[in-house]
């Protein structure tokens, strides 16, 4: 038997039981592959659900205001891939007449959709024989080939995994390699005796397949120092939106560069605008790690007597409303337990 044939016996009797599998709706299909990027799948299903009860079919989705469809994100993270389904399914609704294009090429061109989701999404939707590329898959076919070049990207592996997937079920293939990649050949101990695929592995021949992916050198994550500050006026607290870019559309509190001595933060704050304030008591240390960021954080709450340009002074009810970042969970827990808070 070829790989593809051993690969897709093995995933018609251990295929994972996954709320979007079997699912041939394009929309269905393109939500749970924007959620699984960069996100494990037992944290995908319930947000998943919450999704496709809240916004049944794309144009829903389109109508919605971004503001709900960030909150209902809220804690999923990469929040770059709710603004870009939103978009997309604008795009959907008021150019394409409310239907996905039919090919990868087609779906590139949306908003958010990469090669690999593009892949995905047009191989299990609509049948077309294109790899979906991920780490799963790039971790199984480097081992099964004893690939040596070290992988920038898993699309280095294009040309071989093109050569490799089944023309009769690539949608079902490229699941069944997601799936054995997550759950058999894995990273640091991958299960080889498991392995439907085991006798056509280069790298378990050699006994060498937690060595593969070779990888590049890594790139030193950078890092920052930053002062949140919950800062109330009579009663409400001051929050304004993230202008586009890093957590873009999210709300955030009083951030300010650095670590500035306590003394010095009333100084920093009027130069912001916010008129005299006065320090209330410090808050705990965070710390948070992005992909090639990590953010270092301590905290005040402060109290000032004027709303400065650009933030919005809520209550403790309209706080709850609001979709904030997850790098500030810290802070968002802090700010509900402030006293005189209305």
């Amino acid at each position: 038997m070829t790989f593809s044939e051993l690969l897709l016996h093995w995933y018609d009797a251990h295929r994972r039981s996954l709320p979007w599998r079997g699912a041939r709706d394009p929309y269905a299909i393109w939500l749970s592959e924007i959620m699984l990027q960069q996100t494990r799948a037992e944290t995908v299903e319930g947000y998943y659900a919450r999704f496709l009860a809240r916004f049944p079919d794309v144009r829903a989705l389109a109508a919605a205001p971004e503001e709900e469809v960030l909150k209902l994100w809220e804690g999923l993270g990469y929040y770059s891939r709710a603004r870009n389904l939103h978009a997309a399914a604008k795009l959907v609704c008021c150019e394409l007449g409310g239907r996905f294009p039919g090919t990868a090429a087609g779906l590139r061109a949306l908003p958010g959709i990469g090669p690999y989701a593009a892949n995905a999404i047009a191989s299990i939707a609509f049948g077309e024989c294109v790899p979906a590329l991920d780490g799963n898959q790039a971790r199984v076919l480097s081992r099964i080939l004893a690939w040596e070049a070290p992988l920038k990207t898993p699309f280095d592996l294009l040309d071989p995994a093109t050569a490799l997937i089944s023309r009769e079920r690539p949608g079902d293939y490229n699941q069944a390699l997601m799936d054995l990649g997550a759950t058999v050949c894995l990273p640091k101990q991958p299960r080889c005796e498991a392995c439907p695929a085991a006798d056509c592995c280069k790298a378990r021949a050699e006994d060498a397949a937690p060595d593969f992916p070779r990888k590049p050198a890594p790139v030193p994550k950078k890092e920052q120092a930053w002062t949140i500050l919950l800062v109330t006026v009579n009663g409400r607290l001051l929050v304004r939106r993230r202008p586009k870019g890093l957590l873009g559309g999210l709300y955030e509190f009083c951030p300010v560069e650095g670590w500035p001595e306590p003394e010095a933060l009333p100084g920093a704050l009027d130069a912001l605008g916010f008129g005299p304030t006065r320090l209330v008591a410090a808050l705990p240390p965070s710390k948070h790690v992005f992909t090639h960021l990590v953010w270092h954080m301590r905290g005040w709450a402060t109290a000032c007597e004027q709303v400065p340009e650009g933030f919005r002074a809520v209550t403790r009810d309209e706080l709850d409303a609001l979709p904030f970042p997850t790098a500030l969970k810290v802070y968002r827990r802090a700010a509900e337990s402030l006293p005189g808070l209305r």
